[in-house]
């Protein structure tokens, strides 16, 4: 099965994380590949618009724990939390930049729960549409990390510092209803009308030439783009300097634990 699915119809495209018996969730090289085909998309002449989907039930659980623990398995801890430094964390982050720039209207179709990273990814595009059973969670906590794919600038930026630093400190889940009060998504839509409404929406922001639309993101984006960079710069840092420390180490071991048993 293609971890990735990427097609064009009417010139927009729609990338889709296809890997539903493991939450959506992303490896180093998946989530690398998701930025680069949304990437890709956005460069290509014949496409206008994307958008950013998942398979089933779960738009992505962040990190694939499972992965994560066979790393483990083979390198110990220290070889784990080297490849969380070194390998995931960056990953990670190229495909928020890759989101972030994309030249072409990016809408993020979230068909169903979105935690940690998952969350953050669709932070970075530039709308946000939900399914009526989607939820919502800035995870990281349970980790005991801060969020490494810029949730902790990209969040308060739509919904406001006090709600977000709730989100961040609890870990809790928010409806979609909920992610709609606060501004997290424009959107709410029935889980069989999600795909359809998303294609619509890209499409709406295809007015003007490819071109007009490439310039005004990055004017509107011209110093967001500045503090976003710096925010994952800091939240890498933050989280080597975490990972360090022995109660992080057995807060992530123990969520690996609970998740592979």
């Amino acid at each position: 099965m293609t971890d990735i699915v990427v097609s064009v119809a009417e010139e927009i495209g729609t990338v889709r994380l296809n890997r539903p018996d493991r939450g959506n969730s992303v490896t180093p090289d998946v989530v690398r590949r998701m930025g680069e085909a949304v990437a890709e998309l956005a460069e290509s002449d014949s496409v206008s618009a994307v958008v950013l989907t998942g398979t089933g039930k779960v738009f992505c659980a962040g990190a694939d724990v499972r992965e994560m623990y066979d790393v483990y398995n083979a390198d110990g801890p220290d070889g784990l939390m080297e490849y969380l430094a070194a390998t995931w964390m960056p990953a990670v982050q190229h495909t928020v930049r890759l989101l972030w720039g994309a030249a072409v209207p990016v809408v993020a179709a979230y068909n169903g729960a979105a935690t940690a990273g998952g969350l953050d990814f669709g932070l970075a595009c530039d709308v946000r549409l939900a399914s009526s059973r989607a939820r919502f969670a800035e995870s990281y906590v349970n980790l005991g990390m801060v969020p490494v794919a810029g949730g902790a600038y990209l969040l308060p930026s739509l919904i406001g510092p006090a709600a977000a630093l709730r989100m961040l400190a609890t870990g809790e889940f928010i409806t979609a209803d909920r992610a709609l009060a606060l501004g997290m998504v424009s959107e709410v839509c029935e889980p069989d009308a999600l795909s359809d409404r998303a294609i619509e929406v890209a499409r709406e922001m295809t007015k003007g030439p490819s071109a007009t639309y490439a310039s005004v993101k990055k004017i509107v984006r011209t110093r967001s783009t500045v503090e976003l960079d710096m925010a994952l710069r800091a939240s890498l840092a933050a989280n080597i300097s975490l990972i360090a420390r022995p109660d992080v180490r057995a807060g992530i071991l123990a969520v690996m634990e609970r998740y592979t048993a």
